[in-house]
């Protein structure tokens, strides 16, 4: 049982108050609240809380690709750069790599992350070791063959905090076969199904000459929309038209937008963020991996998301702050399947606290508008992730062994 948290007096929605936390959840949001005897307190007066982020798309163990391989189109970053150095990959190099991952989410106020990778229990001892949450997916590329071990990839679920997603690459590198028997393992087993979809032109052109039709219409042809509704979770769901856009609001789908990778990539910018929210898709946010989008940072990645959404609309109004933070907390933990991104008594303690001297926020006008569109997560002053200090005062444990681990497998990957 972990040691009762009490924040004292610190900017809550723009009002000053208390919190407190006990074993992994808040039981008190109020004011004049009283401190447990063993509790660790906390003097929010210059601090405002806010809940943590939740990076639903990501490859968390190429942080060591960062800058390798820049300003190359998809394919050519793939083919040429990316699947030729993911050979020298080994258990030791995806586990400080997926620590250095953790360890820059942590910093810039991230606590859970959808990930597709490789070397399961490798990435499962990084993230528990970490004090974050992760669901993991067990990645697939190829034909139905894969899926014969399937039960022996999965290890055993350390603590709450992990859980497994199955994650088939993408429709033109897993046979159609092959994305079923991935479907049938989610529906059977009760795991959501994670997967690119619709990244660039070319993957939208190539399947409607493979196959007579679009992307998420191909998923829906096969079963799979259906069959897994709300489990599903299409990362990029960037070339879409009206008709895909009304089947994954139909079965209630998540998709993951990640703008900083589209934009170096070039694959595109034009998200229908809203018009998949009228059709009753939820919309997510992620940052993709760092060889593509080169860092984890959440909060850069929502500025970027709203502005985006202005931008190519022309209109100032589009995606306020409050719209794009809710998608990159709320609608990102409930594709997860985690019950936070709120604080609010009953839901999981997951909370990071901002530094209201820090120059971003001076005047503070707005809070939240000063964190999505002024600051950088330097702000970011602490992280409470399950009820428990994952960073205080920006300092993280172990977070020196991290780097100096992650300098010396990066060079055995990239040799």
């Amino acid at each position: 049982m972990s040691q009762p948290i009490f924040i004292k007096g610190v900017l809550l929605n723009e009002q000053t108050t208390d919190i407190l936390i006990e074993n992994n959840k808040f039981v008190g949001i109020g004011n004049n609240l009283s401190a447990p005897t063993n509790a660790f307190i906390i003097d929010g007066s210059h601090f405002a809380a806010f809940p943590t982020f939740a990076n639903n798309h990501t490859h968390a163990a190429m942080t060591l690709f960062r800058g390798f391989g820049d300003d190359l189109p998809l394919d050519i970053w793939l083919n040429e750069w990316i699947w030729p150095k993911e050979k020298n990959l080994n258990p030791e190099i995806i586990y400080w790599g997926t620590r250095l991952a953790c360890l820059e989410m942590i910093k810039s106020g991230t606590t859970a992350f959808n990930n597709m990778y490789f070397f399961l229990e490798d990435e499962t001892h990084a993230v528990n070791d970490s004090g974050i949450r992760a669901m993991l997916g067990c990645t697939h590329f190829g034909d139905a063959d894969m899926m014969a071990d399937l039960d022996a990839k999965l290890p055993e679920i350390p603590c709450e905090r992990i859980s497994y997603s199955i994650a088939p690459h993408a429709i033109y590198t897993v046979s159609a076969l092959g994305l079923k028997r991935c479907a049938d393992y989610c529906k059977h087993h009760g795991l959501k199904f994670h997967i690119h979809m619709s990244e660039t032109l070319k993957e939208v052109e190539d399947c409607i000459k493979a196959n007579g039709c679009r992307p998420y219409e191909y998923l829906d042809r096969l079963g799979i929309l259906e069959q897994m509704g709300n489990d599903l979770i299409g990362a990029h769901s960037l070339h879409l038209d009206e008709n895909e856009i009304a089947l994954i609001g139909k079965y209630h789908c998540s998709v993951v937008h990640n703008p900083n990778s589209n934009l170096k990539l070039a694959s595109g910018h034009e998200f229908y963020a809203l018009e998949m929210k009228n059709a009753g898709v939820n919309v997510t946010l992620g940052t993709d991996g760092c060889s593509s989008s080169n860092n984890l940072d959440m909060l850069e990645a929502t500025k970027t998301m709203s502005l985006l959404q202005k931008g190519w609309r022309k209109d100032p109004t589009a995606m306020p702050c409050a719209e794009a933070f809710q998608i990159a907390t709320v609608n990102g933990f409930k594709a997860m399947g985690i019950d936070a991104g709120r604080i609010e008594v009953g839901k999981l303690a997951d909370l990071m606290l901002v530094d209201l001297n820090n120059i971003a926020f001076i005047p503070n006008n707005n809070t939240l508008s000063n964190l999505i569109f002024s600051a950088h997560s330097d702000a970011i002053d602490t992280v409470i992730c399950n009820g428990e200090v994952v960073m205080e005062h920006r300092h993280v444990k172990d977070e020196e062994e991290i780097i100096s681990n992650a300098r010396r497998v990066a060079k055995i990957l990239l040799a």
